[in-house]
């Protein structure tokens, strides 16, 4: 499960995730420095506007994942394959296992900023750095895309067997990854499967670059479900 998963969230970044609110017509942009356990790191950059929350490696040409907030749809594009995947919102068909429980044990909270641990079953997934504070309108677009996304995670974990499932990748991104924003904008965080980020800068209120947000307009448009439908 864990290497599945792994895989399925580098897909989503070279084919995923990160206050003030947001100015109407203004941009936010954050990176981060993320590190997989058996890896180097890398930049993961998100481009946020009160409409889209775009993710991606750092550059405006790169490939990219796209979230039109209005529409409610997550567009993945990529650009070697001139193809755009499309997400669309849908039901979750994974119900929580018996015994199921999900907390949180604060180690530290000076107000503006608290670090917690995550737990599910008794098991730390993850410890994060977080303020309610900080860019809180980012931290709720990012909500929204790991809602959205929720159903088509559920699908994954279903066709992954059952020895290589892993309860904190099941809370995180299918049964409550709203609890993983509970304490505001993530800031830093390290996963007991060894990932971990950590925000290396940001900018408020830029001039939006309405190029970064747009699809090509030539690509392929695949719609998921029915890429789904095909497989089974």
């Amino acid at each position: 499960m864990k290497t599945l998963m792994r895989s399925w969230m580098l897909f989503f970044l070279g084919l995923m995730w990160t206050g003030s609110v947001i100015a109407v017509g203004g941009m936010t942009e954050l990176n981060y420095m993320d590190q997989e356990a058996t890896g180097g790191g890398y930049v993961t950059r998100y481009l946020v506007t009160d409409r889209y929350l775009r993710l991606d490696f750092g550059r405006d040409h790169d490939d990219f994942v796209l979230l039109d907030r209005k529409a409610k749809k997550v567009y993945n594009v990529s650009h070697a394959q001139q193809e755009i995947l499309v997400f669309e919102p849908g039901e979750v068909q994974v119900k929580p296992p018996q015994n199921w429980e999900i907390k949180e044990e604060v180690l530290d909270d000076k107000g503006t900023q608290v670090h917690v641990d995550l737990l599910v079953n008794g098991t730390v997934c993850a410890r994060i750095g977080a303020s309610t504070k900080f860019l809180p309108d980012v931290a709720k677009a990012l909500q929204e895309f790991h809602e959205l996304m929720a159903s088509t995670h559920s699908g994954t974990y279903l066709a992954t067997p059952v020895d290589q499932r892993d309860d904190c990748d099941l809370a995180r991104l299918i049964l409550d990854p709203q609890h993983w924003f509970k304490f505001g904008m993530p800031l830093d965080e390290l996963r007991n499967n060894g990932f971990s980020r950590r925000l290396l800068h940001y900018k408020e209120d830029m001039a939006i670059r309405p190029k970064a947000f747009e699809l090509p307009e030539h690509y392929r448009m695949i719609r998921f479900k029915e890429l789904q439908g095909a497989v089974k």
